[in-house]
């Protein structure tokens, strides 16, 4: 009986470790995945131009503005006192519209940045989902939660790859 009962353990034991699932789990930096990947680079490009543009024109409308404000303030003695005052609520009109349109502009420009940053991690994502799948890998993490882990579990490379060889033509539509 004795030997029954250490039989059934031994059995237990060995069913139960087959039944036991070991996870395939890997890690990847998206970060570096958009920053380096072709498309990633275009639309870092296209937005830091964009910007660039855009603070040149601001700085050429404060300029014309500041400009005003010193002929006005050298005409101070010349001109009349109600005229002086009237040509000071001009240019603080100025000043109000050019810092409402800068902030608008600022706003689009972030909201489209935005939109297309949304739109190019969707496509990511799916091809994050297809490696995964086509891999057998169950979990992939982002390097950003990771503490620690071997580098051979680090996909970046590979996803950089697929990503740079499937998203090839990626549009940002100008609204």
């Amino acid at each position: 009986m004795r030997k029954y009962k250490i039989l059934i353990y031994f059995f237990l034991i060995l069913i139960q470790t087959t039944y036991s699932y070991s996870q395939n789990i890997a890690y990847a930096n998206l970060d570096l995945i958009i920053q380096n990947s072709e498309v990633g680079k275009k639309i870092i490009s296209y937005f830091s131009d964009k910007n660039e543009k855009m603070i040149n024109e601001f700085k050429a409308n404060e300029k014309i503005i500041r400009d005003k404000e010193k002929s006005l303030i050298s005409q101070k003695n010349v001109i009349e006192p109600d005229e002086y005052i009237k040509k000071i609520e001009i240019i603080k009109k100025e000043i109000q519209e050019f810092n409402n349109k800068s902030k608008k502009q600022l706003r689009e420009l972030n909201q489209e940045k935005e939109t297309v940053s949304k739109s190019f991690l969707i496509e990511v994502n799916k091809i994050l989902k297809e490696y995964a799948e086509k891999n057998k890998i169950d979990i992939i993490f982002s390097s950003k939660q990771m503490l620690i882990g071997k580098s051979s579990l680090d996909l970046t490379e590979n996803i950089l790859k697929s990503v740079n060889k499937k998203i090839k033509n990626f549009e940002i539509t100008n609204d």
